[in-house]
């Protein structure tokens, strides 16, 4: 029984010890989470943008370059063979059947409140079509090429082409990516940096403890432990307050952005994190607060 209990024993010392070692130094834990904050604030914002960019394009459609609307009533084995046919070009990454149904969701889902409109129209009045991604690297001009070659189809009615205007809309987010993952990579570092500097000021003052656990048989995981805690809840903290501070200003300024730019953002509002991506975000800083208190430790695994 006490082998059972055994970890549960561990654990609670590991907590509790660990929130005594924050309360013996509050402010440099205030000032460490804090600093963490704002850096992770920093990172939230990156994010937030791009992914409301990301939500823009898909709203105007420019994630799909090319829609080819078909005739009514379309031969599927004609339809059927031209899938086939465009599928084998290296430069088709996707193709998306479309039926009338789901161009109705979609149309009454654009609309927002005021699609309650549509409520009663057959979805037959809508064509059904073929939404065409282009792989990477396509050159621009590929897509007024291809638009021709498919005008000449029977079960072709129309063929619309975004423009070169989505291909710099693809570059944008490419390059607001990249700056994500850049602000991503070094948010990390000073996360890390911030949660070893301060784990380090606490192994220094309880050395003197650590030796004695260490003479008392101590393992590596009963010493660090402490630390390692303190690292993760100063890591969570700081996500945490960070995302918190994003919200109240995201609250506050997107009903002024979405009253101003009304025209770019018809078609789909602001969002914020949905509950999923806000426990990555903390579970992110607590990860980085065990990986900096960890290496903070290190030097003592052998002590």
């Amino acid at each position: 029984m006490r082998r059972l209990l055994r970890p549960l024993y561990s654990l609670s010392y590991v907590v509790a010890r660990g929130v005594r070692g924050m309360g013996q130094a509050p402010a440099v834990q205030l000032l460490a989470v804090g600093t963490m904050a704002v850096c992770m604030l920093l990172l939230g914002l990156v994010m937030l943008v791009w992914s409301n960019a990301q939500g823009m394009v898909q709203a105007w459609g420019l994630d799909v370059p090319i829609t080819v609307y078909l005739v009514d009533d379309a031969d599927p084995g004609a339809v059927d063979d031209v899938v086939q046919r465009l599928q084998s070009l290296p430069e088709i990454a996707a193709i998306e059947r479309i039926t009338p149904e789901q161009a109705m969701e979609r149309l009454s889902a654009g609309l927002g409140e005021d699609g309650s409109m549509l409520d009663g129209l057959d979805p037959s009045v809508l064509p059904e079509s073929l939404e065409l991604r282009l792989a990477p690297g396509t050159d621009p001009d590929f897509g007024h090429v291809l638009a021709e070659r498919l005008h000449e189809l029977l079960v072709v009615d129309e063929v619309a082409v975004a423009g070169a205007w989505a291909g710099r809309a693809h570059d944008l987010l490419a390059t607001m990516q990249d700056l994500a993952l850049g602000a991503g990579l070094l948010v990390s570092l000073a996360c890390m940096a911030i949660v070893w500097s301060t784990i380090r000021l606490g192994v220094y003052a309880r050395r003197a403890e650590i030796q004695i656990l260490r003479l008392v048989g101590g393992t590596n995981r009963f010493v660090h432990g402490p630390f390692v805690f303190e690292g993760m809840v100063q890591g969570a903290l700081g996500a945490a307050l960070a995302l918190g501070m994003l919200w109240l200003g995201f609250d506050a300024i997107h009903p002024f952005l979405e009253r101003g730019l009304s025209l770019v953002f018809a078609a789909g509002a602001l969002h914020f994190f949905n509950p999923v991506e806000l426990a990555i975000g903390v579970a992110f800083g607590a990860g980085l607060g065990i990986v900096g208190a960890r290496a903070a430790v290190a030097r003592y695994a052998e002590v």
